[in-house]
Parts: C-alpha cells; structure tokens; sequence
C-alpha cells in the first residue's frame, strides 16, 4: 500500500479527523459571529444548541482518544460527563423552553463554562503546557472565563451583543481543541 493511502487511512483510524472536522467549523462560525457583532442572545440560540450537542459529540469523542492513549488516566470519565450535560443543554437551547434573555445569558454562559471544565481538569491532571513559559492551557481557559462573564455583561450593554462573546468563544475553544490534540501526537 502507497505510503499516502497509510497515512490518509491512519489518520481517519485515529479519531483526531473529528477533532480536525470540528476545529475548522468552530474556527469559521467563531469568526462569522465576530463580523456579526449585534446579534442578540435570541437570534443566536439555535447556533448555540447546535455547538453544545456538536461539542458534546466532541466530548464522547476525546474520551476515546485520552482511553486509547492513556488506559491508567482515572479521571477520563469527566469527558463522559461532559459530553452529556452538553448535549442537555444543547436540547435545552433548541427546543427554545427558555425565552427570558437574561436567564439565558446566564444559561449560556454556564454552558461556557461547564463546556471547559472536563479540558481543565485534564490539563491540571497532566501537568500540560508546563514545557511552556506561560502555560497557554492557564491563559486559555482564563480567557474562557473572560468570555463567560462578557456573555452575561451583554445583557446590560448596547456596546457589545452576544455574537460577540460566542465568536470569542469558539475561537478560543478551538485553540483549545488543537492544544488538546497536539497534546496527544
């Protein structure tokens, strides 16, 4: 077998392809939502659910690849966990139960942060990014914070809307994704 075909087919064996697939869809919306700046939490709320239950996927997914990996890792059932409350939330969102902007912002932004969770507690786990000056994991998920607190601060503010701070953060979680797969080269 030509060495191209092995690589091609290692690469669609190994799971990272979805990593790969998702990185460059969150990468893309991530920056339309930086040019649609205005968008309000309201007009955005199926975008939102559709992530969370792609995410969740994501999650299912990097559970495989930490198993394959790294069998001995006793922490690896939080991608499980993970991968579950966002896929709720994600139903949640698109079946639209909730209309109150503000609860929301505030639901939105905790799915933000639970969304990370499962990659913090990796990272800490591992001692990753630790080869660095600065950890990037640490300023990563500093700025998934960030973005987490601007998200809800768009209730108050005509400055800035909600496409804004999603933008921020689908760009900051692929950067994310991609530390967690270069992690795991």
């Amino acid at each position: 077998m030509p060495e191209k075909v092995k690589s091609v087919v290692y690469f669609l064996d190994n799971h990272e392809w979805i990593n790969t697939v998702m990185g460059i869809i969150m990468l893309v919306t991530g920056v339309g939502l930086l040019f649609n700046y205005s968008a309000t939490i309201n007009q955005l709320i199926i975008v939102i659910g559709l992530f969370s239950i792609l995410k969740g996927f994501l999650n299912f997914n990097n559970f495989f690849i930490v198993d394959s990996k790294f069998r001995h890792y006793k922490n690896k059932n939080i991608f499980i966990v993970g991968a579950i409350l966002n896929i709720i939330m994600g139903v949640v969102l698109i079946l639209n139960i909730f209309t109150n902007h503000q609860f929301l912002l505030i639901f939105t932004s905790m799915w933000m942060l639970l969304d990370s969770i499962p990659y913090v507690k990796y990272a800490l786990d591992r001692k990753s990014g630790s080869d660095y000056k600065v950890n990037p994991y640490v300023i990563s998920y500093s700025l998934v914070l960030i973005c987490a607190i601007g998200n809800y601060t768009t209730f108050y503010s005509s400055f800035i809307g909600a496409g804004t701070t999603l933008g921020c953060f689908l760009i900051i979680a692929t950067a994310n994704l991609f530390l967690f797969m270069k992690e795991h080269q």
